[in-house]
């Protein structure tokens, strides 16, 4: 029950991810946002992972992308929320907890459009207002790009445990990495 407290007590206590100052050239920060913030590629490569081994259709990434910009439309109107930086690790572990416990697998799955609202809020909050449009047109193309190259590596490790846990291994390691960060 203590690792349980100390745990929740260190995600609301996680500093912001954003990474604000989109201004100088937006199209091209928003393309590489989801390449350089660690949190936001290992969510969508995960996200893809899952849908891959959970219903092999594309209606989980889409989902995904779908909330992820209504987040950001969200972010730019409404400025920060509060737990916000909680979900986007959060978002790491359920996916890390999905693909380590197959029983549980399309559940949590299908929570990750919830927590991609969320990654998404962080990117309408960091992007500057005349930039939005531009910014947002970057990150949600290349976090598409994103969830597909998951999928098709979801594809393959259909018939892999090993490599799976590996997978959900790495994604704890990142979540790590972005809170010790």
């Amino acid at each position: 029950m203590k690792k349980l407290i100390t745990l929740a007590l260190l995600l609301v206590a996680v500093p912001a991810f954003a990474h604000p100052g989109h201004d100088a050239n937006p199209l091209q920060d928003g393309l590489l946002h989801p390449l350089t913030g660690l949190d936001h590629l290992l969510m969508l490569l995960g996200t893809g992972v899952l849908a891959a081994l959970t219903g092999r259709t594309l209606a989980l990434p889409l989902l995904t992308l779908g909330a992820m910009f209504g987040g950001a439309l969200m972010g730019h109107v409404f400025g920060r929320v509060l737990g916000m930086e909680t979900m986007i690790i959060g978002s790491l572990l359920v996916a890390a907890a999905a693909l380590l416990v197959p029983s549980r697998q399309v559940l949590l799955a299908l929570a990750m459009p919830l927590f991609a609202l969320f990654h998404g809020w962080a990117h309408g909050v960091e992007a500057s207002p005349g930039a939005f449009w531009v910014f947002s047109a970057g990150f949600v193309s290349v976090s598409g790009l994103l969830l597909l190259v998951g999928f098709g590596a979801g594809c393959l490790l259909r018939r892999h445990q090993g490599l799976q846990k590996a997978f959900a291994g790495g994604l704890l390691a990142g979540a790590a990495l972005v809170l010790a960060g």
